[in-house]
């Protein structure tokens, strides 16, 4: 069956990247090439926050082809991967927009690194998470041993690239791996629904935000600091955020508590 792919706009500011190549969404070039294509055309569309969801039930990624890897290194020299394959890992996180990865089953591989590379992650309460490489003789090679160990810290990480056994969902959420678990049928509203949010605030805010983590995550902590206060400095001197700022404290001043002035949703 051809690889699918569609780019809905559900919410303002969000678009879903849904994707399918059944049977079970091995990642190859031309699934990384129409994944890419949506989040051109979000960009383009003016989203600030895009949602990647597969179609294909029970499985994201199922991991990345081994067909593709085989025809690679049998090359003389061996080959790389085609940039527009390689470059998904990267473009996702260079993005100007949010990035959420929803997993609704197996993301294992490529589908756990592709999630990895993501700014946010949400899962589906049967979801699993696996980097079984190990097993099939190669070490990860998209984030397997460097953003997972980022997000989960060194030792959980060589556990899960050297045992080579899954986590569920719940486990991953509680490694810090993922951000939310939700049932299954309300994965992808509730994805939805999270990037709405997140689609509310200021898109140079957002830009910012991400821009200033994602800088200092490899920096001794003075430099990422100098570079925080930089993007701090770069950001509030823009018109747009002065005015909003001069906006917010004025309700402030006619009495308003934090949570109105900000037009930040209550704790229940």
């Amino acid at each position: 069956m051809p690889v699918t792919m569609n780019v809905s706009y559900p919410a303002d500011g969000v678009a879903v990247i849904a994707f399918g190549d059944p049977p079970m969404n091995f990642g190859g070039i031309e699934l990384a090439a129409r994944i890419m294509e949506g989040v051109q055309a979000a960009d383009d569309a003016g989203s600030k926050v895009f949602v990647l969801a597969s179609d294909t039930p029970g499985y994201f990624i199922a991991h990345w082809s081994l067909q593709f890897i085989i025809d690679a290194m049998a090359m003389t020299p061996p080959s790389r991967p085609p940039a527009r394959q390689a470059a998904i890992f990267e473009a996702i996180g260079a993005s100007r927009m949010i990035s959420i990865a929803a997993n609704n089953g197996q993301a294992w591989g490529g589908g756990a690194e592709l999630s990895w590379g993501c700014d946010l992650r949400i899962a589906a309460e049967s979801a699993t998470y696996g980097q079984p490489e190990v097993a099939l003789g190669i070490p990860p090679g998209a984030g397997g041993t460097t953003r997972l160990a980022r997000l989960i810290g060194p030792t959980k990480c060589l556990e899960m690239i050297l045992d080579g056994r899954p986590i569920t969902a719940r486990e991953a959420h509680s490694l810090g791996a993922v951000n939310k678990v939700v049932p299954d049928d309300r994965l992808r509203d509730e994805a939805i629904a999270w990037a709405a949010h997140i689609a509310q605030w200021p898109a140079w805010s957002l830009d910012a935000c991400k821009r200033s983590f994602r800088d200092g995550m490899d920096l001794p902590l003075e430099a990422a600091r100098r570079s925080e206060q930089a993007i701090f400095q770069q950001t509030a001197r823009r018109p747009d955020a002065l005015a909003l700022m001069a906006e917010i404290q004025a309700k402030y001043n006619a009495g308003a508590d934090s949570y109105e002035a900000a037009g930040i949703p209550r704790l229940s």
